[in-house]
């Protein structure tokens, strides 16, 4: 469907604006302090916790001139990693809790706390791949905590990897009770792009369980049923839109017509596209009203094909539209209309099948007993391949009428 492409689009602007939260919360152990220094530090901590960013840059502006060991002064360097992390300033936080990790001097937990918190910097910095070295190597054997999960993830599928993603995404997604949605839409993302679209179309049903007012994921839905050849699925989504007053958007109307057409409800496809036309939401084009004109042809409302044929028509700088209204005319046996309207577009020209705008006038010329007239013009359709053989079996028969 056209859709696919668009709905590609969409979800690669959700990867590249996808950004996972990093918390600000070190920890550290007061027996390694001295009681003084570790109520500042607790103090720093209420501060930035409390949003009071100026309060707690001054006390580790302090801090920083009265520690007495390398341990005190890491602690400092990492409260002030999370006041850069409070802030949104991911790149000064990782500047300043990198030399921490790299010493190796504080004891195992917290080294490993560090080392998580400085993979999903280098993650939240657009550093992926060492984000990801980093997130891998310090995963140990303890149960990895969601966010840490899923920092990971966004490090495989920013840097390309979305198969090593998926797996990782899926484990932060089973083990939170209320996901966020830029966690299940990271994961549709790389399930797309890795062509799983029954994978994408489960995600997405997850999604729509909590947030099932949100239009674009029941498009996504729809969207992905279709690419994984589930064409009854996918028309089920878009009339439910359809039917909740969900279809507002120029591909929505397209998705919906077009499946209908698919699953041989041609009816319904002409009456979505006659009213996105009408109202605005589907733009006024040649193709949107040859496609209409089209679904009325399949459901046999040929009237309404025409006029949706003179739509285009008016839309174009071509007779293409004009030739099709002669196909019409000449099956009805409308004769004097197929001659006038085949000329019509022979006239406009730009045609994609000249030959077949002849080769229709020339039938119809015949057919009314314009001979002489229906000759020449058959002659003219001779000229094209795609329909020499029409032509001269036409050209025959009249040879054959005249001889006898």
């Amino acid at each position: 469907m056209s859709n696919s492409r668009l709905l590609t689009a969409a979800l690669a602007l959700i990867l590249a604006g996808f950004s996972l939260g990093v918390a600000a919360d070190t920890s550290f152990s007061q027996g390694s302090i001295s009681s003084a220094l570790f109520r500042k530090m607790r103090s720093v901590q209420a501060q930035i916790r409390a949003g009071q960013y100026g309060d707690a840059a001054n006390q580790l502006s302090y801090l920083q001139t009265v520690t007495t060991n390398a341990y005190e002064a890491a602690v400092v360097r990492e409260l002030t990693s999370d006041l850069y992390i409070s802030r949104g300033d991911f790149a000064n936080a990782l500047q300043a809790l990198q030399p921490v990790v790299q010493q190796g001097i504080l004891p195992g937990s917290e080294q490993r706390e560090a080392q998580l918190t400085l993979g999903k910097l280098l993650v939240a910095s657009g550093q992926y791949q060492q984000g990801a070295d980093m997130l891998r190597n310090s995963l140990g054997q303890e149960t990895p905590s969601p966010d840490v999960l899923m920092a990971l993830a966004q490090a495989y599928a920013q840097s390309g990897q979305c198969r090593q993603a998926v797996p990782e995404a899926k484990r932060a997604i089973d083990t939170t009770v209320e996901p966020p949605a830029e966690w299940y839409q990271l994961m549709v993302s790389c399930l797309y792009q890795e062509h799983d679209y029954a994978g994408a179309a489960e995600q997405l049903e997850a999604l729509l369980s909590h947030y099932p007012e949100q239009t674009q994921y029941w498009s996504q839905l729809g969207e992905a049923y279709a690419q994984s050849g589930d064409a009854s699925k996918a028309l089920a989504v878009y009339a439910l839109m359809y039917r909740q007053g969900l279809i507002r958007q120029t591909q929505d109307y397209l998705s919906l017509a077009s499946l209908y057409i698919q699953n041989n409800v041609p009816y319904q496809a002409a009456q979505v596209l006659q009213e996105g036309l009408q109202s605005g939401a589907v733009p006024a084009s040649e193709a949107n009203y040859t496609l209409l004109a089209g679904a009325w042809q399949d459901a046999g409302d040929l009237d309404r094909a025409v006029a949706a044929l003179g739509e285009a028509e008016k839309q174009s700088k071509s007779g293409d539209a004009l030739v099709s209204q002669a196909q019409i005319y000449t099956q009805r046996h409308e004769w004097f209309s197929a001659i006038d309207t085949a000329k019509k577009a022979i006239a406009k020209g730009n045609l994609k099948r000249p030959g077949r705008a002849w080769l229709l006038q020339g039938i119809a010329q015949v057919q009314n007993r314009q001979y002489d007239d229906g000759t020449a013009s058959l002659r003219e359709a001779v000229k094209y391949d795609d329909v020499r053989a029409q032509a001269e079996a036409w050209l025959h028969y009249l040879s054959v009428r005249s001889s006898g």
